[in-house]
């Protein structure tokens, strides 16, 4: 092969490989009350969505669920009149024609079981929005050092900016979010794009071999503290299934599990207690990381 042909693949495919690193997963739940289809409450949280992607080129998938109520056959409509009613509503947004639909389906109550409660399960009255692009989601909060910059001085405003963002400069005791490490809505399985994401954890822990850390896992979208719904245990125990996810993973490669603990906190310790965007669901649905010792 031509030299010159091989150093422009060897560029070209760089390329590709850092586009890729920049795809982000991100998901908004929408709930709904019994028999409901629609509400004006998620048409604002789909607003919200909206004004997140701020005219990227996005993909969408769109799936649809149901509690146990009713009958089978029942569920499996409702589940999917939910669905098409937020690919319609963001359908009708799509003036620029930048979302993209990549399915939208019903499940009905596949991850719903039958607890003899007249209310049904909340949780899995639902609508989840899978988004996949570039950046899809950024936040819209100023942050603290933003807000008051016009009152602080320059020399503070640089080191208001010498945030640790490396797990092997953290001291002991601080935690680190993990970003760009995303999991399949209600499971404790990563998406596909965060394999990177743990291979540079995992190289992290090989290069400093006295690091002994815990896994933290946190969820969204749950009243009060408790805990999410892992869809394949059937135990509201997500949280710290996510997290020892990472901790068997690190383990299958080759870390001492004496270096490495887990722990779930459920929504005990949220970000944002009241999630009023998906941003804001983003940043409470997190792995974090501590230093035991180092």
């Amino acid at each position: 092969m031509n030299k010159r042909v091989l150093v422009i693949l060897i560029i070209f495919s760089g390329i590709l490989l850092s586009a890729q690193s920049k795809v982000f997963f991100d998901t908004l739940q929408l709930f709904y009350k019994i028999n409901e289809v629609s509400c004006a409450a998620n048409s604002k949280r789909l607003d919200s969505l909206l004004n997140a992607i701020k005219g990227k080129p996005v993909k969408i998938k769109i799936t649809g669920y149901a509690d146990f109520l009713h009958t089978n056959n029942y569920n499996i409509t409702l589940s999917q009149n939910r669905a098409n009613a937020v690919r319609d509503y963001l359908q009708s947004k799509n003036v620029n024609g930048l979302m993209n639909f990549i399915s939208c389906t019903g499940e009905g109550e596949k991850f719903s079981s039958d607890n003899n409660l007249k209310a049904g399960e909340y949780y899995q009255r639902r609508v989840d929005v899978f988004i996949e692009g570039v950046g899809a989601i950024e936040s819209n909060r100023k942050t603290e050092a933003d807000t008051d910059k016009k009152d602080i001085k320059p020399k503070e405003v640089v080191k208001s900016k010498q945030t640790k963002k490396n797990i092997e400069d953290l001291s002991l005791g601080e935690s680190l979010a993990v970003e760009g490490l995303n999991f399949e809505p209600g499971r404790h399985f990563i998406t596909k794009n965060s394999t990177p994401i743990l291979e540079k954890l995992l190289k992290t822990l090989e290069v400093n071999k006295k690091l002994k850390i815990e896994i933290q896992g946190h969820v969204c979208c749950t009243d009060g503290e408790e805990d999410g719904l892992d869809y394949d245990t059937r135990e509201r125990k997500l949280s710290e299934n996510r997290a020892r996810a990472i901790y068997e993973y690190l383990i299958s490669k080759g870390i001492s599990e004496k270096r490495l603990s887990y722990k779930g906190f459920g929504h005990s310790k949220p970000k944002f207690p009241l999630e009023a965007t998906p941003q804001e669901e983003q940043a409470n649905r997190r792995v974090e990381i501590m230093i035991i010792e180092k």
